[in-house]
């Protein structure tokens, strides 16, 4: 298998670990993690026992799609005009849909359409205010990585490869309000066959890098890489640490993006244009076994969707752009199911006024359903 197939093989295995929102037993649950060590971060709490809430993530009204779909593989993004954006639940399929409120389709985002890069694989995308679509792309046939630019309505603006001047496996992408790409991933060690190395940096609109992230935890998560720790780790690819190849980042109205390590309490780093890292937090579920899902930002708030592999019991943090707990919803259950519909893992979205939470779920004629949700 060559360097370029593995480099897919890899990045496939990750991204299909944000596949699940049909129901939750679709998804396979992962094995107990140990509890975390050298992470320099607020210890979970004690009895690692979910927090009482007297609110609950409820089902308030359900929009069905004529858009068909077997299953939901983030990112998810959405906009502030209320536009969804999904990537197709076949890793084969290099397009982005657009859909409305509604739940129609207003635009199609295609990368493979560029006759200057045979696209293998979109990977991480991400929209900006004035409604372009930036999209990271993995070629099938060569070991640089490519953002193309679309405009509004789908069509192709450009295209941005990446120079770091090494290789690295990009896996999250943001635009800063200047131009800037912020970029996360992992890059190689001295020997290939080693835990790879977190990376974050700062990139010109070019694709120049002008910066590379010192982020306080990346040498601790690196660490617990290289011990194979299977909070990190899987067996098919001990050389890719999931801490890093399953982060986040989106952008606030403060012009900072929000980094997302994933972990458990998730770590967050505010990183300004200027690429300082200006705010360092974690977001705590109150068990150490949920896992960050998803998270999305509207106005000054966070929205982070928790959950637990072997059930899939899930809870919804809302915190401040400081990190301060402000909310904490879970989801009712009844017999361990879903008391009121279920909702699923596919969190696509967050308005703060007033504040919704947006699940797509599909259902028996895999129409895409979009199920608005809010604290009851």
């Amino acid at each position: 298998m060559t360097l370029i197939a593995r480099t897919l093989l890899v990045v496939l295995i990750l991204t299909s670990l944000c596949c699940w929102g049909q129901s939750p037993a679709s998804a396979s649950p992962e094995p107990t993690p140990k509890a975390p060590t050298g992470v320099t971060m607020p210890e979970p709490a004690k009895e690692d026992k979910l927090p009482s809430s007297t609110l609950h993530l409820t089902p308030l009204e359900v929009v069905t799609s004529s858009e068909v779909a077997t299953g939901f593989l983030g990112p998810f993004v959405c906009d502030d005009d209320g536009n969804l954006y999904l990537r197709s639940e076949s890793a084969g399929v290099t397009a982005i849909r657009k859909l409305n409120a509604k739940g129609e389709r207003v635009a199609i985002y295609e990368p493979g359409t560029n006759p200057d890069v045979k696209v293998g694989l979109t990977a991480s995308f991400t929209t900006t205010p004035d409604g372009e679509l930036y999209a990271l792309v993995y070629p099938a046939d060569q070991i640089s990585k490519f953002v193309m630019v679309f405009a509004s309505d789908g069509s192709y603006r450009s295209q941005i490869k990446l120079d770091p001047g090494f290789a690295f496996f990009p896996s999250a992408l943001a635009v800063f309000p200047n131009g800037n790409l912020l970029v996360s991933g992992q890059r190689y060690d001295l020997t290939p066959d080693r835990p790879k190395l977190p990376f974050t940096g700062i990139f010109r609109s070019d694709g120049r890098l002008l910066k590379e992230l010192d982020l306080e935890d990346d040498n601790s998560i690196h660490d617990l890489g290289a011990a194979h720790d299977p909070k990190v780790t899987l067996a098919q690819v001990p050389t890719s640490n999931r801490a890093v190849a399953l982060s986040q980042v989106a952008s606030a109205k403060d012009g900072n993006l929000y980094l997302m390590r994933w972990l458990s309490p998730a770590v967050f780093y505010a990183i300004s244009p200027g690429g300082e890292v200006v705010r360092r937090f974690v977001v705590d579920s109150g068990n150490r076994d949920f896992k960050p899902f998803a998270m999305h930002i509207s106005g000054s708030r966070i929205a982070v969707l928790f959950y637990e592999p072997q059930t899939m019991v899930k809870i919804m943090k809302i915190v401040d752009l400081e990190g301060h707990e402000l909310a904490s919803y879970d989801e009712l259950t009844e017999n361990g199911k879903p008391a009121r519909g279920m909702l699923g893992l596919a969190f696509a979205c967050y308005t703060q006024q007033p504040e919704r939470f947006t699940f797509l779920v599909t259902n028996d004629k895999q129409q895409i359903l979009l199920k608005q949700a809010g604290a009851r």
